[in-house]
């Protein structure tokens, strides 16, 4: 029969293996082959032109949507909202349940005339109780204890007789340990560590939002300057055409025409690294909103849906700073941090506390032959036992506690001195971010007049040069002037635009503008 059982299990255990091998290679064949159709996909789509059409609002929700690192920040607010049920979890009840069944054999050791050479008992059990803890430190233990016993001694009275006794029990701390306070302070902590989560929460999503913005304005400047680009490009060809016919009428020398042709070819050559950054800055895109991990848009045509207006903003450092310490994650977090370290402080000065406390106890108990009987004996209370008194315990020298409640404080003064620095960096970058927008408002405004100054001038330059009164390497220098300044006009622009970015995010109210709800 051993042998069969044997052979039965080792039969079991290779077909197990061989179908839990099976099962593996499943798995990994469809990972493979799954594996294999995104890389396909992402083949097939290299090879396709297509446009996507996408607004900066769609940036921004592709990028927070996308995004891993706001995925695992979402993912600490659940393991800190467990941290407070752990902690929550000391008040919960206990419910102890025993059953115990003896049964006693032995040699007697009296010698009297009436007593049995072999002493023999049967005792049965069964407790049930409840033991837990409330918030003001309060222990409590109720228990119901149930047991008979039979034996062969002459002089048990009651063979076999049943007891049963509820006692309830409570001891209340009344220095050390004792307050809902000290009891609770580990959910206090669990709840500001989830509040610390969440601020931490904002700040991930501050910083994403600030950088799609940035990578879709850079991108924006490169469309313009792209244009800017081919605009100047288009000018120097038609420069060439003016020159090259004069050049074939006699009106032009060879060192004109050839000074317009290498004009052209830089305009060409400054046209393709303008095209080169333009790509650069779309792939950045694409990059900051993970459009670059969909197999299907990592090689579309990015084409801008809103473009945005450049308002220029009123700007007060007062409001700003006021708003900056009302909003900065970094503050509040930091705030959450101290609360903590006042709460383990509390909890430091109250071990240094003696233990004193109050234990009380009261029970009612029931004997009798019949187990319904020894309950009807408890329940009318006339046996009961009651009992009260004092636990005291006094450390001497208590040299730990005394320790770690100073370096509980010594820490609070080291995050003091850090939030004290955190407030000083906030007013530093909420002031240069200020300054950075106002110049970046100024550097329009003359940008703006070079612009127009400039164009005014090559308008001019372009009659003159009809009339033959400019020289072509004169008109070449207007052509370069009025593409610089009116690359000039957009690059203030965009500096303008991510002063702003900036400002929003040291002033923390990116998500709010940005209608970003934070749930």
């Amino acid at each position: 029969m051993k042998r069969f059982l044997l052979y039965l299990t080792s039969i079991a255990f290779l077909f197990s293996s061989h179908f839990y091998c099976l099962a593996k290679d499943t798995a990994e064949e469809i990972a493979e082959r799954e594996e294999a159709i995104r890389r396909s996909i992402f083949i097939a789509s290299s090879s396709q032109e297509r446009v996507l059409r996408i607004g900066l609002v769609d940036c921004i929700a592709f990028a927070i949507k996308n995004n891993s690192e706001v995925k695992i920040k979402k993912i600490e607010p659940l393991l800190f909202q467990q941290d407070i049920s752990v902690a929550e979890s000391v008040f919960e009840p206990s419910l102890n349940l025993e059953a115990e069944l003896a049964d006693t054999k032995e040699q007697s050791s009296s010698s009297t005339l009436f007593s049995p050479r072999v002493s023999k008992s049967h005792t049965d059990k069964l407790n049930l109780g409840l033991t837990g803890k409330l918030p003001l430190g309060t222990e409590y233990d109720i228990s119901f204890d149930n047991k008979k016993y039979k034996s062969n001694a002459s002089y048990q009275v009651i063979n076999p007789y049943y007891k049963s006794e509820a006692t309830i029990t409570i001891t209340q701390p009344l220095l050390k340990g004792f307050g809902t306070f000290v009891n609770r302070a580990n959910i206090y902590i669990a709840n500001n560590n989830l509040k610390k989560s969440n601020e931490e929460l904002k700040e991930e999503l501050i910083q994403i939002i600030s950088d799609v913005k940035n990578a879709y304005y850079d991108y924006l400047l490169y469309l313009e300057k792209h244009k800017t680009a081919e605009l100047s490009f288009k000018r120097a060809q038609d420069l060439l055409e003016i020159v090259q016919k004069r050049y074939e009428n006699g009106l032009a020398s060879s060192v004109d025409l050839l000074e317009v042709q290498a004009g052209l070819a830089e305009r060409e050559d400054k046209l393709l690294a303008v095209e080169k950054s333009l790509k650069l800055a779309e792939d950045d895109l694409k990059y900051v909103t993970n459009l670059i991990d969909d197999p299907e848009l990592w090689n579309a045509k990015i084409e801008l849906l809103d473009m945005p207006q450049f308002d220029v903003v009123a700007i007060d450092l007062f409001e700003s700073l006021k708003q900056a310490f009302e909003l900065r994650p970094e503050i509040e977090s930091a705030k959450i941090v101290l609360a903590n370290q006042n709460i383990r402080i509390k909890l430091k000065e109250n071990e240094l506390l003696p233990t004193i406390d109050l234990v009380g106890s009261f029970g009612l108990n029931g004997l009798n032959e019949d187990y319904s009987e020894a309950l009807k004996d408890e329940m009318e209370r006339e046996y009961r036992d009651w009992s009260a008194g004092v636990k005291i315990s006094l450390p001497l020298g208590n040299q730990e506690a005394k320790a770690e409640l100073e370096k509980a404080k010594l820490t609070k003064a080291q995050l003091l001195l850090s939030f004290e620095r955190l407030q000083q960096s906030i007013i530093l970058e909420v002031r240069d971010a200020v300054r950075g927008a106002n110049l970046a408002e100024k550097k329009i405004s003359t940008s703006l007049k070079m612009k127009e100054a400039e164009e005014a001038r090559y308008a001019a330059a372009e009659k003159r040069f009809a009339e033959g009164l400019i020289s072509t390497h004169d008109m070449i220098e207007y052509q370069e002037d009025l593409s610089e300044a009116q690359e000039n006009y957009i690059q203030s622009l965009i500096d303008y635009q991510d002063s702003l970015i900036t400002l929003d995010k040291k002033v923390g109210v990116t998500l709010v503008k940005n209608d970003v709800k934070f749930e």
